[in-house]
């Protein structure tokens, strides 16, 4: 670790806002499905005499945000009717005319649902698909077949927010020739299966602290866990600035003014809470069952608005590190833009999606 010799400064809080010039509004988009979508439903297949949806995503009303226009005024990505309905009326239209009385019951549970765009000269659609297929025969007992998560990515000339439906429809393509094809010996096996309540009840998102406390606890996360269970364990720290490339450090205090740096995944302070990736403090607030990058959050509701906290710096005002916040719609004002990296198949910068939440399975900047 490296050790660092305090040095006491009487500074006064110097307080900057991130937000001070004029936005739009966030605008709304909607998005459908086809109406006459192609089935492709696989061909010598058992027979399906139904496929029910259960949702249980983190926002089932915004499933994704955009940038759109020079001017990288936000909209926010919504389907056009409640989720359930929609996805369910979807799957209607598609396999409605190929189910065969009689036949095996099928149920998809969707775990994960977000959509995200990507402007520039090509624009990018991007739908993340998490989902869970379960089979029966008597839709009372259902028993596990398989499970897919993935991203689709559309890439176009045009305006693509219409591209989210079709990519929805792509996955439900590629969920059920592979239900279909494990399927069947799945029914075969002699074991017991589960009610649908049961399978309701393993898919439940899991009590997470920081989503359902009343109050942050201020400190800095060592990881990611600790974000989770609202459980920071470096509690006495500053940040400074070290080197012609600016790095932040976080450096804990351990006694007699002297400190070592740490790795953290975050921090609270004054109760709003910042992601600490590539060298930003990123600031981000819950929104529905997850977190969000607080500039996608309507003026008029966001928690955090980006306003620094000069007093804690080490030694400088915030006005000195303030170009290492990330401070518009994913863009830092050091012209650092946010990605998504996570996302194995896609590693060129200008395919990958511009970052507006928090993966809250892993932690990591997604869409």
């Amino acid at each position: 670790m490296r050790t660092i010799l305090f040095i006491s400064f009487m500074i006064s809080a110097f307080f900057v806002n991130a937000q001070a010039k004029k936005v739009k509004p966030i605008e709304i988009r909607t998005f459908k499905m086809s109406k006459f979508p192609i089935a492709d439903f696989p061909k010598k297949s058992i027979p399906i005499s139904d496929i029910q949806i259960v949702q249980m995503v983190r926002d089932s009303i915004r499933l994704g945000y955009a940038m759109k226009g020079v001017d990288n005024y936000i909209v926010m990505l919504v389907p056009e009717k409640p989720l359930t309905y929609f996805l369910q009326q979807g799957i209607y239209r598609m396999y409605l005319n190929d189910f065969k009385k009689g036949g095996a019951q099928v149920l998809w549970v969707i775990k994960d649902l977000r959509v995200g765009e990507k402007t520039g000269f090509m624009e990018y659609a991007y739908t993340r698909f998490n989902a869970s297929a379960y089979i029966s025969k008597d839709a009372i007992l259902y028993k596990p077949v398989c499970s897919i998560d993935t991203v689709f990515v559309t890439e176009s000339g045009a305006d693509v927010t219409a591209w989210h439906g079709e990519d929805i429809e792509n996955a439900f393509r590629l969920l059920l020739k592979r239900t279909l094809k494990i399927g069947k010996d799945v029914l075969e096996q002699n074991t017991g299966g589960i009610s649908f309540e049961k399978i309701k009840e393993l898919n439940q998102q899991t009590y997470i602290p920081i989503l359902n406390d009343q109050f942050y606890q201020e400190g800095a996360y060592a990881n990611y866990e600790e974000f989770l269970q609202n459980k920071p364990s470096v509690i006495d720290y500053r940040l400074f600035i070290l080197g012609k490339k600016k790095e932040i450090k976080f450096v804990k205090i351990s006694g007699d003014n002297k400190g070592d740096t740490v790795n953290v995944w975050g921090f609270c302070k004054e109760g709003e809470i910042y992601k600490y990736q590539d060298n930003l403090l990123i600031p981000i607030e819950k929104q529905g069952n997850g977190f969000i990058i607080s500039n996608y959050v309507e003026m008029a509701t966001r928690r955090n608005g980006n306003i620094a906290f000069g007093a804690m710096i080490g030694g400088l005002t915030w006005g000195l590190i303030g170009g290492l916040v990330a401070t518009w719609a994913g863009t830092a004002s050091s012209g650092k833009s946010l990605l998504v990296t996570s996302i194995p198949y896609i590693t060129k910068s200008r395919k990958q999606p511009e970052a507006t939440c928090i993966d809250m399975r892993t932690g990591e900047l997604s869409f």
